[in-house]
């Protein structure tokens, strides 16, 4: 006991020296350069293969299984989404139950080829899904906090034999591996460019294979990681049967939970993930934070102890005043985002679902009054500076695409949203359905807030919840396979053959709007003022104001043109995406939209 107690005396002092440590790079503790930036989500192993020599083995891909598919191969990145492979159709039971085990290879020499492409989409910061080594397609499920996937980088076989040569919570035995360095490379590539990057941290779980739980496994209660995990019950040798057992996260077995108190994750699991934390925002350790990250988003944040968080919090602003912190929170959580809170700003699911409910819905849409409260509601519960910083999104990993919940309106946000429900289609949205699209983007991208776009939504990319909003990016490069849906899909609508390829218009139409925003200071930094609103009409408007700009945006939602009047006192008016000088002798000043349309004027 007094052996453990000193342990943990000196655990303290060194995190409390971690948590006190000063920076001398930047001096405010608020990430101004996310005020309004256009984000931009990355799913890795889906985004782009840029070396082929480093995709995944069927041996990592299944080491948590007790058998490998006979046959198993990397999925060809433009094949048919829905068309078995040669190995799927071995095993015999339904595509779905495949698809998690599909690997295509994305890496991040493909993010490093393909920045060029997201600065001329108009990106100013990069979220990537995590990066961190783990055996699944996602990495939810880390096997280690401090090095990127060794599939990711450039030398995969040399870079698991550095890793098995380190004590993995002594960072004095750390080293760099390949994967490490590319990453770095990234990072300068990423900032070289303008642009911003922040990493996924999932720190309240860990996967089967993360180094100290599979010390537990193999040495029961005799692992110095034994209090690592909430434990049930260790393995009895004496007995035939297996008797150890953990918490997963939410049951999951796949996923061990890291042990915590009410207030705390258990010290020595704090303390690896503070210097796997210092590890990722300055690599040097010189005081200079541009070689690192610009911050984090935080997965499940909401089920990690905020005492946690808040010594996390003050490790991160003392390595970088301007790192973002991004929490994953679905709900309002003034908890989390207040003047004394421990994130910067969150994922803001709110305002997706807002969206959905005026501009998707049909049969259930909401009024615009009701929309408009709901916008109010989230601005009530924030400070006003954090406002600009929430990553106003409208999809993500985690819910069917943007485009498909056009195709299926009128259902609860995230829910029904795959085969199991027998009215979902998984079908190619339409042309009206893009032309929806243009519209919610339009809003994402003149509201208050920092819009962010999951990859592939500006090429016209669908697809129903998990896997299949997962799908490998669409490039202009190359040339897909059509997608064939049929009976035996397990979808009952939208039966048929779609080709898969970019759709120039949408990606034109979301370049416009992201320069649009991005030179505009009243867009990314002003206030919101609605100055319109008609239940009836089903129409809208606002202002956004910063210093000398002031912009006047209107949105008609209804299928027929509709007229707004107001009583502007400007000298001249024009139309921002026209350049159109617009008469203003006459007061009110009136214009007429048609319909499902949206317009932006300059009041000058």
């Amino acid at each position: 006991m007094k052996q453990k107690f000193v342990i943990t005396y000196l655990l303290s002092l060194s995190l409390l020296f971690v948590a006190s440590t000063k920076n001398t790079f930047a001096q405010k503790k608020f990430p101004n350069w996310a005020k309004g930036i256009v984000w931009y989500q990355i799913f890795p192993e889906r985004f782009a293969n840029g070396d082929t020599l480093n995709d995944p083995t069927e041996e990592e891909v299944f080491v948590n299984q007790k058998k490998i598919p006979k046959g198993w191969q990397i999925t060809k990145w433009t094949s048919n989404w829905f068309e078995q492979s040669s190995w799927e159709k071995k095993l015999g039971d339904h595509f779905k139950n495949h698809l998690t085990s599909r690997r295509y290879g994305g890496d991040i020499q493909g993010i490093i080829n393909k920045l060029d492409y997201l600065k001329e989409l108009g990106i100013g910061a990069i979220y990537l899904n995590p990066m961190f080594e783990a055996v699944s397609m996602h990495k939810y499920d880390g096997s280690s906090y401090h090095h990127i996937d060794h599939t990711f980088g450039a030398d995969p076989v040399g870079d698991k034999k550095l890793m098995a040569s380190e004590t993995p919570d002594d960072p004095a035995t750390w080293k760099l591996t390949s994967a490490d360095k590319l990453f770095f490379q990234l990072i300068k590539e990423v900032h070289a460019r303008g642009m911003r990057i922040v990493i996924d941290g999932v720190f309240n779980h860990t996967g089967e294979q993360f180094w100290a739980f599979q010390d537990v496994v193999k040495k029961q209660e005799h692992s110095k990681y034994k209090d690592w995990y909430k434990i049930k019950s260790f393995d009895d040798p004496k007995t035939e049967k297996n008797e150890f057992d953990y918490k997963g996260w939410w049951g999951t077995k796949s996923l061990p939970e890291f042990n915590r108190s009410e207030t705390d994750l258990y010290l020595a699991v704090k303390k690896y993930i503070f210097d796997a934390t210092k590890k990722w925002m300055d690599p040097n350790s010189d005081g200079n934070p541009e070689d690192g990250i610009d911050g984090w988003r935080l997965d499940v944040a909401n089920e990690v102890p905020i005492g946690f968080w808040r010594d996390w919090n003050t490790l991160v602003k003392s390595l970088n005043p301007q790192a973002i912190i991004l929490g994953e929170l679905w709900q309002i959580s003034k908890e989390y985002i207040s003047e004394n809170g421990v994130f910067d700003a969150l994922m803001n699911y709110n305002f997706a679902y807002a969206v959905c409910d005026l501009f998707i819905n049909k049969e259930k849409r909401i009024p615009v009054s009701e929309f408009i409260q709901k916008l109010q509601e989230i601005d009530k519960a924030y400070p006003v500076e954090n406002l600009f910083l929430l990553q106003n999104l409208m999809d993500s990993h985690d819910v069917d695409r943007l485009a498909s919940m056009i195709v299926n309106p009128d259902r609860q946000y995230d829910r029904d949203n795959n085969s199991q429900n027998p009215k979902y289609s998984p079908r190619k949205p339409n042309a009206d359905e893009y032309e929806l699209q243009k519209l919610v983007a339009a809003f994402q991208l003149t509201y208050r807030g920092a819009p962010m776009i999951y990859y592939g939504d500006e090429v016209g990319m669908w697809g129903a919840d998990d896997p299949h909003d997962r799908k490998p990016m669409v490039w202009s490069e190359l040339k897909y396979d059509d997608e064939v849906i049929d009976s035996s899909i397990g979808f009952q609508p939208g039966i048929g053959k779609y080709k898969v390829e970019v759709n120039n218009n949408l990606l034109d139409f979301y370049k416009k709007m992201t320069k649009v925003h991005n030179e505009s200071k009243a867009l990314r930094l002003g206030d919101v003022n609605f100055v319109l609103q008609n239940d009836e009409k089903n129409i809208f408007a606002f202002t956004r104001t910063y210093e000398n700009e002031k912009l006047l945006i209107l949105f008609n939602l209804n299928e027929k043109e509709q007229k707004f009047s107001f009583d502007i006192k400007a000298v001249q008016i024009v139309d921002l995406l026209s350049n159109e000088k617009i008469e203003t002798s006459n007061n009110p000043f009136s214009i007429v939209l048609p319909g499902k349309s949206f317009s932006i004027y300059v009041l000058q």
